[in-house]
């Protein structure tokens, strides 16, 4: 047996003992098209661009982004009204759909520090500030425990009140990188600091959402060695690897790990997903790229930006991408081995 047999051995025997260990319990399983709203767009108009797809089989549900900031009012006190409200909304439609919450803990282009995350991560000085500046932007200081057991104890108070819901298929989170500044990283950084608060991430928030996927944005980790250890680290908890962008031909760090460019191939056995940003519908028609994510990437969740702007007409969304999905594009739907049970 070669050495990458061996690993994959390895990795299904692992993923075989945490299904055990979990006492066979099953996960939610709706893989397929999401649609992914823009941040820009208020939670109203959100609500109202269900509405196209409330016949669509084709799409099996949304993303919505939400800010920290949005979600936690004070220490420990939450609003998750907005949350509900998607909810409400999904319930209603004809042919059902279901809801990825992806967690924002940082802001793009941006020269302030409010609402970002909550205030007293801001004002409190275990926090260190809370944020750290990026490239273009504020990033919450993940790398630093006091932050991150914040953020754990987000996902765990959204998982403890949805994992039993139906409609609820999980929580996505920022990709991994911070986008920092190569030539001035903040005091105390380090790229297996961040790994390692990833990992703790993952492993603290299952217990609390045994039911629903939780998808990490595996995008960029420092080195291949961070992404390759962090991406083996999903197997036990049954997380997701995931990440922003499918380009043809031009995979992420994260990606070349679970494709097996560097070693073991994750296909098929740990849950995969990606989302279709603006960046590269400027480039390649939705045809092209769900090609790629299904032959090459062979993603379950493939999440859709509701691109009207970027690129020409059939690279739009009402023009070019739902036209697309309407059509049925294929997509991976085999249950993982590291989820054993999936439940649809």
């Amino acid at each position: 047996m070669n050495i990458k047999k061996s690993i994959l051995f390895a990795l299904a025997i692992v993923g075989w003992m945490s299904v055990a260990a979990a006492n066979a319990q099953g996960m939610k399983w709706h893989p397929g098209h999401y649609v992914m709203f823009a941040m820009g767009d208020s939670q109203t108009q959100h609500l109202a661009n269900m509405n196209e797809i409330a016949n669509d089989t084709t799409i099996q549900g949304v993303q919505i982004r939400i800010l920290w900031n949005t979600l936690e009012k004070s220490k420990g006190v939450y609003d998750f009204s907005s949350i509900d409200a998607y909810l409400k909304k999904l319930k209603s439609l004809p042919v059902p759909k279901r809801l990825v919450v992806r967690i924002h803990d940082r802001k793009f282009n941006t020269t302030s520090t409010s609402g970002i995350v909550p205030t007293y991560l801001l004002t409190e000085s275990i926090y260190n500030g809370g944020l750290t500046k990026t490239s273009t932007g504020y990033a919450a200081r993940l790398w630093e425990q006091p932050v991150m057991d914040r953020l754990i104890a987000l996902y765990k108070a959204i998982g403890a009140r949805y994992d039993s819901d139906p409609y609820f298929e999980g929580i996505a989170s920022s990709e991994t990188t911070l986008s920092l500044i190569n030539s001035n990283w903040p005091a105390g950084y380090s790229h297996k600091a961040l790994m390692t608060q990833y990992k703790r991430l993952v492993s603290s928030v299952r217990p609390a959402m045994p039911r629903s996927n939780l998808f990490l944005y595996t995008n960029w980790m420092g080195n291949d060695n961070l992404m390759a250890e962090l991406i083996q680290s999903l197997i036990e908890p049954r997380a997701a690897a995931g990440g922003a962008n499918v380009t043809p031909n031009k995979p992420t760090q994260g990606q070349r790990v679970w494709t097996g460019q560097l070693g073991a191939d994750y296909r098929g056995i740990l849950a995969l997903s990606s989302s279709v940003e603006t960046g590269e519908l400027g480039n390649f028609t939705p045809k092209q790229i769900n090609d790629y994510a299904y032959n090459t990437l062979r993603v379950n969740h493939l999440f859709w930006v509701r691109n009207t702007y970027s690129g020409s007409a059939d690279k739009r969304w009402s023009t070019g991408i739902l036209p697309f999905l309407r059509t049925n594009p294929p997509i991976r739907t085999t249950c993982p081995s590291s989820i054993a049970i999936c439940l649809n």
